[in-house]
């Protein structure tokens, strides 16, 4: 997704946002139903909301108020969510609002950052709720204007910095839903802040901190096959065994 004033971020045009929301709508609706019936939630934020499909589809399933994140490049008239609840942001620059929600996301887009820029949008994202959900492109996954591509690790131990755990409830509902894209299925966690009403709600059904999060979907390794397969296979076994950077 685009999120900045630079170059990159315009590299996505309106057709792009157009394609993008008819293949992810049924994606949002999917995944976020799987949360919805696990929480009570009523308010969402989407920092980096393209056109606003997640937080359409977050209407759909009975979220009363919705807010979003994005930059100028998305035009008013596609937006799939009324445009006034979308705040035009330079995501490399604080994000400043006197509101919390009951679900804060951010969804494919910490990449399109800074790498010193990942830090502190961690801390505000925890700011705004004490549940985000939370999804960014790993090392070598690759993708238009990628900036800081990262283990699933590196962003679990930002959250835990802020005093979140990382609790892998979606991915094991989605993993082999080969209707949604592979990134998701692949990059997806829940973080929840500890020893809150919302954590005892999460793991009264079950739910637990997540024993390992760094994971490649097979799909990612065919994707990279067809482009390079002899450097895909070696970029990224060395990178997986060699640990988190």
């Amino acid at each position: 997704m685009p999120l900045s004033s630079n170059s990159s971020a315009r590299s996505y045009g309106t057709a792009f946002h157009a394609e993008r929301d008819s293949q992810t709508r049924p994606t949002a609706r999917i995944i976020l139903s799987h949360l919805f019936n696990i929480c009570q939630i009523k308010s969402v934020c989407d920092v980096g909301c393209g056109v606003g499909t997640w937080l359409s589809a977050a209407q759909e399933l009975g979220a009363e108020s919705v807010l979003g994140f994005e930059g100028p490049w998305v035009a008013a008239s596609q937006m799939e969510v009324d445009p006034l609840i979308v705040k035009q942001q330079d995501l490399e620059q604080p994000i400043q609002v006197d509101m919390r929600f009951d679900l804060v996301m951010s969804l494919e887009v910490a990449e399109h950052l800074t790498p010193t820029r990942g830090p502190s949008l961690v801390a505000e994202l925890c700011n705004l709720s004490d549940l985000v959900l939370f999804s960014a492109a790993i090392l070598h996954q690759g993708g238009t204007g990628h900036k800081n591509e990262r283990w699933q690790s590196y962003w679990a131990g930002l959250f835990d910095e802020q005093g979140f755990d990382a609790i892998d409830a979606i991915r094991p509902l989605i993993w082999n839903d080969k209707s949604i894209p592979w990134w998701y299925r692949q990059n997806m966690l829940l973080y929840v802040r500890r020893e809150t009403s919302v954590a005892a709600k999460l793991f009264s059904t079950g739910l637990s901190t997540a024993s390992y999060v760094d994971v490649v979907h097979p799909d990612l390794f065919m994707h990279a096959e067809k482009r390079q397969p002899a450097r895909a296979l070696k970029r990224l076994a060395g990178q997986f065994l060699g640990g988190s950077r």
